[in-house]
């Protein structure tokens, strides 16, 4: 899910969601390592913290919290996922581009998917198979070697994404305010929840996404997801 919301650069936090505590990671001015972060992606082993107010991806262990290393220089990077063999895949909003880095201090580069209209978040199915959501109204699928595949098109500027525990997609559209649920074999939807505190616009001169809404699916299949517009964060609980 995303760092927060407004002011997201102060801090990185973890929500305990048995016992809805929230607990500090890092926090500016007191952790001098932390990359201003924007959004978080989490394995195992690692999280990853995007931020492109620096042009950074941030990478941590998660048992000690010492950061591994940190890539610099990108282009508006606003999302990032570590993958188990190591390696950290993350969106470049500036560049158009998925992209892979691996290897000592992640030094080696592998451009995923290019000529993208804005790619902002990421997502892993159960087969581990990666999925970006594009501001110009889609969501892909990353195809190894080969295009990228459309898997729905027409969305309201879809930012955060992830699956269900049955294999559905849910995508927030912050444009109409509401989150979708996306059959990703047939392409049917339907809408979850509208309405939603999500969406608020950037400043002037500030990416169109400024704050991404973060989305995140529990076992149970309850939907988490980050309110920009009221600096919370939801639970939405599933009535399948």
């Amino acid at each position: 899910m995303t760092a927060g919301s407004p002011g997201p650069w102060f801090g990185f936090r973890e929500v305990d969601t048995a016992s809805s505590q929230v607990r500090d990671v890092f926090r500016m001015q007191r952790d001098p390592a932390l990359e201003y972060p924007f959004a978080v992606g989490v394995s195992a082993s690692r999280f990853a913290l995007a931020s492109w107010f620096t042009g950074t991806v941030q990478v941590v262990d998660r048992a000690n919290r010492r950061t591994l290393h940190t890539l610099h220089g990108l282009k508006a990077p606003y999302d990032a996922i570590p993958m188990d063999d190591g390696s950290v895949v993350y969106t470049e909003l500036g560049a158009g581009t998925v992209t892979r880095a691996s290897g000592p201090d992640f030094a080696q580069r592998t451009v995923l998917a290019s000529g993208l209209q804005g790619p902002l978040q990421l997502a892993r199915d159960a087969a581990g198979q990666l999925y970006v959501s594009e501001a110009a109204g889609r969501v892909l699928r990353l195809v190894p070697g080969g295009a990228p595949a459309t898997v729905a098109s027409g969305l309201a500027m879809p930012e955060g994404l992830a699956f269900t525990p049955w294999g559905s997609l849910v995508v927030a559209e912050t444009a109409a305010r509401r989150l979708t649920e996306i059959d990703v074999a047939s392409g049917n939807r339907r809408t979850v929840a509208d309405d939603l505190p999500i969406g608020m616009a950037g400043s002037p001169g500030m990416p169109p996404p400024y704050v991404p809404t973060g989305v995140a699916v529990g076992e149970d299949g309850s939907i988490y997801y980050s309110a920009d517009r009221d600096n919370g964060i939801y639970r939405i609980r599933p009535a399948r």
